[in-house]
C-alpha cells in the first residue's frame, strides 16, 4: 500500500489552514462553517499556491505559518489568518532535505533535516538563525518539545537535549 503524505491542518481562529505541495501547491485557509465542495475557486479567506510542503507538515507560532517548500530547504512564512507572505522563498543555509515537520516552542522555530541537522530561527517577520546544531545521525522524524527538553528520534538513537 502506498500513503501518498498530506501535511496536518492547522487550526486558525475560526478556521483551519489546509496544506499540500503533492501534484501542485496548495494553502487554503477554510472557515469552519464551510460546506461542500470548496474546489479551486470554492470559498476560503485565502489561498497560497506556491511553495508548499511535500512530507512536513507547516508550523504556526503566533500568527505566522511556517512551511518549507516541498521537502526543500526553502522557507515561506505567511500571516495566518490574511494569508499575506511575510517571508517568501528564502533558502535555508546548512540544511539539504525534510521530511520532519518543523517545531514551535519559546518563540523558536526549529527545522530538523534528513541529515541530522537543526536550523534555529526567531519567531518572526524576518529570518534570524540563533544556532546550527547537527548530530551524527540522520533524522526524519519530527522533533518533539516535553517541558524544557528537545527529543530527536535518529536513525540509530534517541536523543533528548535540553536543561533542567
Amino acid at each position: 500500500m502506498t500513503v501518498n503524505p498530506i501535511p496536518s491542518p492547522v487550526r486558525v481562529g475560526d478556521a483551519v489552514v489546509c496544506m499540500s505541495g503533492y501534484r501542485g501547491a496548495a494553502a487554503v485557509s477554510i472557515p469552519l462553517d464551510s460546506r461542500g465542495d470548496l474546489g479551486e475557486k470554492g470559498k476560503g479567506s485565502w489561498r497560497h499556491t506556491s511553495g508548499t510542503p511535500y512530507v512536513p507538515s507547516p508550523v504556526l507560532s503566533g500568527d505566522l505559518l511556517y512551511f518549507t517548500s516541498t521537502n526543500e530547504p526553502v522557507l515561506t512564512v505567511l500571516d495566518a489568518k490574511t494569508g499575506k507572505v511575510v517571508i517568501d522563498k528564502e533558502r535555508l543555509a546548512g540544511v539539504r532535505s525534510f521530511y520532519a515537520s518543523p517545531l514551535a516552542a519559546a518563540g523558536r522555530v526549529y527545522f530538523v533535516d534528513r541529515s541530522g541537522t537543526t536550523i534555529v530561527l526567531k519567531s518572526g517577520p524576518t529570518v534570524e538563525v540563533v544556532s546550527v546544531n547537527k548530530l551524527d545521525d540522520p533524522v526524519d522524524a519530527s522533533p518533539v518539545a516535553v517541558g524544557k527538553q528537545l527529543f530527536l528520534r535518529g536513525e540509530k538513537y534517541l536523543y533528548c537535549i535540553g536543561g533542567k
